[in-house]
């Protein structure tokens, strides 16, 4: 059941950032409502009128005004979608082309979107009706009223998505986009090491099982999206075996690598090698079902690109940097996932390759730390999030890998700033937080 229910939240991750499926289902919605209202209205006519607001118009001049809506919705709708390229234009080329999934995800655009195509289908399907007048002694003026009541609604949802796309261009609104994205995600893969306490190193290959072992290997090329652990585990205690895997959730594999090993040999047959590379699923692009550092790597990427050359965008940078200190100090005192998996008699099953906190401290500061060596503001903001970050934490595994990136700072130091007043501005900097 947990197997399917993690290949179901990768599919989740997949769609959920398009723009098709949305708007599909609110123009399939919008074009039942209106048949609905169409019904309605035939069952009902001698009540629809008595309501003199409604349209008084011949069939004909309903025609004329729908089809005269119908291109100006279209036309409307043009400009939605150019609006859309240009911004998703913008943030690629500023903030990241991987970022581009973080703004059609957004459930408000999809939305948005949905309308005016629901709008343009609904429009569409009043004039099929209209073009059959058999159906009908009078026009249905509660429908037509209907379509004229949208349209001019419409007016104002372009208003609001312009207003939208205007703020979901600005760097900050992607920033905590991102940010939020990568708690929802942190909340779901980790939990608190109060909680459940994990071991300090994964356990080793039983000696005896050591020597009979059966290599496996990837069918296809690509990265990884998911590992159905649960599955995994259910073979290798169906077989009597144990299974070690290579690689984890966002690793890119080639056609024909080692991913991990079986023991016993005697034990695993092609077709069990089959069945496990099949728990293993394998697309083009990078998922954040399983990967942690998913999310990670996008913030990280906005201030790294914030901090090139062509952009030089020094405020941009420190706003990621806060973000990543309010994340890195959930995250580091946090239980990671450790994919070790026993069977009910307590036999172990499955070793996972697993996220370590150096892993994920350094897909967070490292590459911004080398990008901003020569910038003194960069710098300070990282020894000020390392400060506030190490004070609370319990974690040693947390503190020396911060230990590390401290390091590495006050040789930047060293490097850049030697006998300058920076050097001396950033040294008590960081004696202050005594790091």
């Amino acid at each position: 059941m947990k197997s399917w229910a993690s290949k179901l939240y990768n599919l989740w991750e997949l769609t959920r950032s398009s723009l098709f499926y949305v708007p599909v289902i609110i123009s399939l919605m919008f074009i039942g409502g209106i048949l609905l209202v169409f019904r309605l209205e035939l069952s009902y006519t001698e009540y629809v009128e008595k309501l003199d607001f409604l349209y008084a118009g011949s069939t004909e001049d309903a025609k004329t005004i729908l089809q005269t809506i119908l291109s100006a919705l279209i036309t409307m709708t043009t400009l939605v979608i150019s609006i859309t390229m240009v911004v998703l234009s913008l943030s690629a080329s500023q903030l990241g082309p991987r970022l581009i999934k973080t703004f059609m995800s957004s459930r408000r655009t999809q939305i948005y979107i949905g309308v005016f195509f629901g709008s343009i289908a609904l429009t569409l399907t009043l004039l099929i009706l209209l073009h059959d007048q058999s159906t009908f002694e009078q026009p249905p003026r509660l429908t037509i009223s209907c379509s004229f009541l949208l349209t001019f609604i419409n007016l104002f949802v372009l208003l609001g998505y312009v207003n939208h796309v205007a703020r979901s261009g600005i760097a900050d609104t992607i920033i905590e986009r991102v940010t939020q994205e990568l708690e929802h995600s942190l909340a779901r893969l980790t939990s608190n090491a109060k909680d459940r306490p994990q071991p300090s190193s994964a356990p080793s290959i039983p000696e005896e099982l050591a020597q009979q072992k059966r290599d496996i290997y990837s069918a296809c090329s690509g990265y990884i999206q998911n590992i159905q652990y649960p599955a995994l585990l259910d073979l290798a205690a169906k077989h009597d075996l144990l299974i070690n895997l290579e690689c984890r959730a966002g690793d890119y594999l080639f056609s024909g690598q080692k991913i991990g090993t079986i023991f016993p040999k005697n034990h695993a047959h092609a077709d069990t090698e089959l069945n496990v590379v099949g728990c293993i699923d394998i697309g083009s692009n990078k998922t954040g079902a399983q990967d942690l550092e998913y999310s990670i790597r996008h913030l990280a990427e906005i201030g790294l690109r914030a901090l090139s050359p062509g952009i030089n965008d020094n405020f941009t940078a420190i706003t990621v940097l806060d973000k990543l200190s309010a994340v890195l100090s959930k995250a580091l005192d946090k239980d990671l996932p450790q994919h070790i998996y026993h069977d009910e008699q307590d036999k172990l099953r499955l070793i996972g390759k697993s996220a370590t906190k150096t892993d994920i401290v350094h897909s967070a500061l490292s590459q911004i730390r080398d990008a901003g060596k020569t910038k003194p503001d960069i710098l300070f903001h990282l020894i000020e999030l390392i400060g506030k970050i190490s004070a609370p934490l319990k974690s040693q595994e947390a503190k020396q890998v911060l230990a590390q990136q401290v390091a590495f700072i006050k040789q930047h130091i060293r490097d850049n700033f030697h006998n300058k007043e920076e050097e001396t501005y950033l040294l008590n900097a960081l004696e202050k937080y005594s790091i």
